[in-house]
C-alpha cells in the first residue's frame, strides 16, 4: 500500500516515462496504415532481434514505455518510414520539456 509522497514519487516517475516517449503515436499510426496488428509487429521486430511482445508494443504506443534507439531503428524499417517521421507530432513534444 502506498502513502503519502510515494504517490507523488510513482506519478512523477510515470509522468516521465510518459513525456519521454515521443514515438508512441506515430508507431500507432504508421502499424494502422501499415494494415498490421500489435501482434504481427512484434513478431516481425523478434526477426530482427529485437524483444518486444505485443503488451510491450501496446505500452509504447499509450506512451507508458520508453523505447531504445535500435527498437526506433527496427520499428521504421517495419513501417517503412524514416526514422524522423517517428519523431513527428501535430504538437510540440519538446514544448513541455522547455523551462
Amino acid at each position: 500500500m502506498l502513502y503519502g509522497n510515494t504517490y507523488i514519487v510513482v506519478f512523477l516517475y510515470y509522468s516521465d516515462v510518459r513525456r519521454k516517449n515521443i514515438i508512441g503515436q506515430r508507431v500507432r499510426k504508421g502499424r494502422k496504415e501499415s494494415g498490421i496488428t500489435q501482434m504481427e509487429l512484434a513478431a516481425q521486430l523478434q526477426l530482427l532481434d529485437v524483444t518486444i511482445d505485443r503488451s510491450g508494443i501496446a505500452k509504447m504506443e499509450s506512451g507508458r514505455r520508453p523505447a531504445s534507439d535500435i527498437e526506433v531503428y527496427a520499428i521504421a524499417k517495419i513501417l517503412k518510414v524514416p526514422i524522423p517521421w517517428l519523431f513527428e507530432e501535430s504538437n510540440n513534444p519538446l514544448e513541455s520539456l522547455e523551462p
